[in-house]
């Protein structure tokens, strides 16, 4: 089996810099673990192609951020039995294989045919004998349930560079023991209790230790004073605590290149003395209430990575153009009113998020000068014009996002380069019409988002989009869409939801690649023959329009799985063809007066498992049951509720049971 792989930094919505992912692959799946100090100890079948592991399953952490700012797997030479609990995984296809999953030469073992599996209980001495007897360099205490460690338990242990502490209910560690660990690199105390009186002074006598986690206990207001002692420390992982103030004392650690605070409770600022950290690579304040940042910032010019999102901050000090070697800097949910000039000297990003916050306008070719950047979000700001510069500013960028703005137009050339572009999200904004001629520089366009806008049509270039996959376009005013609709035979998506399209162009057809067609809420009243030819579509949404027939040819559509026709006030019937669509699972037409559902889709065998949604009742039974019945839900949206509708009706015998959900979702079993 292939050796654990790691990954570089990343940021997400949530959760970034203190979420070291890992992930392994196991007989074709993957399975991969967030969030969590400890590695999966779970075993999976050779034979699954899926393994399920269930949140709590006992896992340890093991890899950290070398010295190069990457994620490294902590390596340890010998096989090692982890104590803990199994708390369960499920194997997709069933088979009951004893197998084993080894990550860095460490190899753990449990049988499939049980789902819940308890290790023995953790034995502190064994652990201890083990560590003396193998001179080993790390000493594993994780997950042993420890609330405190015993008197002497770190005596004459001078080859352990590791400990691992994770995982337990320490409240903190013993004081005057330390001495015994003079050449400890790495303490792992994440996901304790552990409270700033619970650190003792002489933590700072642990003068080769680099690496000290933290994340996940329970400090609050000041860091005590032994962490700033240790100054040799490299990385300070601080997350998920409730860390109020950093001190001036900060400045001591001058070997530190990694400091995540993210997730804790620092208002106002930081230390002017933050600046005086040299070496700092990776900084991550995120998730916090700070206001503003010192000017002395500017002086960690070795900074790659910034993480400020998530704060209160209103300006940016004008030194942040000095951080000239920044590849990423996230300013996203903050309150900032204006973006400095110098930041246009910081042209190693590539990626510049200012979602969330006040801007109405930035700095004069902001972005032209950063030629590296391929990610841009402006969502969520006050533009109501598309920053200023030539056009040459967007030539580099992969995806743009101006999305929930207010922006009434795309100006003529704006937008003509954009050669690389794979991503346009305007949605939500205030725009009227599209220039036609910037259409044929969109070439590259996989994603095109312009919902919800002024939209009262589209121009006939909109053909040249070939590359796209995904088109957006939901609640606008569109009354028709051009013929040159056919020519997009990439796109996988079309959601044309809440418009006022009165009929489809039969080109439509030829979108032979269409898996995804929403017409929900517009004033259809049927479809194009060529609907047929769509024979990978499985997703058709139509509720809410004035249809009053269906043509037959919707039969050939191969792969629909869902068909909604809810709220067709004027549809009668429905096509037997229906029928021959093998992997319907749901056809919903709720509000519609149907007078009958043909018996060819009632009784459609067992690939065709029917779940319809209804309001009022049909006015001819159809008491034909055929393979269908004994496995039909049909969900019942009647204030009162308690008969079948009537092609169920005599309704099927006891032993057939049939599931009925009223509104609320409960289901009810007869």
């Amino acid at each position: 089996m292939d050796p654990l792989t790691t990954e570089p930094l990343g940021d997400s919505e949530e959760e970034h810099v203190e979420d070291f992912d890992c992930s392994a692959d196991v007989a074709g799946g993957t399975s991969s673990e967030h969030n969590s100090p400890k590695s999966s100890t779970q075993e999976c079948s050779p034979y699954a192609s899926t393994v399920e592991i269930a949140d709590n399953v006992y896992r340890r952490e093991e890899h950290y951020l070398g010295d190069n700012g990457d994620i490294s797997v902590l390596s340890i030479a010998k096989p090692i039995r982890f104590p803990g609990r199994a708390a369960g995984f499920r194997l997709s296809d069933g088979h009951k294989k004893s197998v084993q999953m080894q990550f860095e030469g460490r190899r753990f073992k449990s049988a499939a045919k049980s789902y819940l599996k308890k290790e023995k209980q953790p034995d502190v001495t064994a652990e201890l004998t083990r560590c003396k007897d193998e001179d080993s360099s790390y000493l594993e205490f994780s997950d042993f349930g420890l609330q405190c460690l015993p008197t002497g338990i770190f005596k004459d242990l001078p080859h352990v560079e590791t400990l691992f502490l994770n995982g337990n209910k320490l409240t903190g560690l013993p004081a005057g023991q330390l001495t015994g660990l003079p050449n400890l690199r790495r303490l792992l105390l994440q996901q304790n209790v552990i409270v700033c009186a619970g650190l003792p002074p002489d933590l700072a006598k642990l003068t080769s230790l680099e690496v000290l986690d933290l994340r996940h206990n329970r400090l609050e207001g000041d860091l005590p004073s032994c962490i700033y002692g240790l100054r040799g420390l490299k990385q300070l992982i601080l997350s998920y605590n409730k860390v109020g103030t950093l001190c001036d004392e900060i400045k001591n650690l001058q070997r530190l290149t990694i400091l995540i605070v993210n997730r804790n409770s620092i208002r106002q600022s930081v230390p002017n003395t933050i600046g005086q950290l040299a070496f700092l690579t990776k900084l991550d304040l995120s998730y916090n209430h700070i206001q503003t940042l010192p000017a002395s910032l500017g002086q960690c010019t070795q900074l790659t990575d910034l993480y400020l999102h998530y704060n209160q901050l209103t300006h940016l000090p004008e030194s942040i153009g000095n951080l000239t070697s920044l590849n990423r800097l996230m300013l996203k949910y903050n309150r900032l009113v204006e973006i400095p000039e110098s930041l246009a000297k910081c042209t190693r990003l590539d990626e510049f998020n200012v979602e969330n916050n006040q801007l109405s306008t930035l700095p004069a070719h902001l972005l032209a000068n950063m030629s590296s950047v391929r990610n841009v979000t402006f969502s969520r700001n006050f533009f109501s014009a598309f920053p200023p510069g030539n056009r040459e500013q967007y030539t580099h960028v992969m995806s743009l996002n101006m999305d929930h703005n207010r922006i009434t137009e795309v100006p003529p050339d704006v937008l003509s380069h954009l050669g690389q572009v794979t991503k346009l999200n305007l949605r939500d904004n205030e725009i009227a019409d599209l220039h036609a001629g910037d259409l044929h520089h969109w070439d590259n366009l996989v994603e095109l988002d312009l919902g919800s806008n002024h939209l009262f049509s589209l121009p006939d270039e909109l053909g040249a989009l070939k590359s796209l996959e995904m088109f957006r376009l939901s609640y606008n005013q569109l009354k028709r869409l051009p013929n040159t609709l056919g020519k997009l035979q990439r796109l996988r998506v079309l959601d044309l939801e809440s418009n006022q399209l009165e009929s489809l162009p039969s080109t439509l057809g030829e979108l032979v690649n269409l898996q995804d067609l929403n017409v929900v809420c517009n004033h259809l009243t049927t479809f194009p023959t060529s609907i047929g030819n769509l024979r990978d579509l499985k997703i058709f949404k139509a509720g809410e329009n004035d249809i009053t027939e269906l043509p037959p040819e919707i039969g050939n559509m191969s792969s629909l799985r869902d068909f909604y026709l809810n709220d067709n006030h004027n549809l009668n019937n429905i096509p037997a063809e229906l029928s021959q669509c093998p992997l319907l699972t749901i056809l919903s037409v709720e509000n519609c007066p149907l007078r009958d559902l043909p018996q060819p889709i009632v009784t459609g065998g067992s690939a065709m498992i029917i779940y319809v949604l209804f309001a009022t009742s049909f006015a001819v039974a159809t008491p034909t049951y055929g393979p269908l019945m004994p496995t039909i839900a049909i969900g019942i949206t009647l204030a009162l509720f308690g008969s079948f509708p009537a092609f169920v009706n005599p309704p099927p015998p006891p032993n057939q049971p049939v599931i009925v959900r009223p509104a609320s979702n409960r289901p009810i079993y007869r």
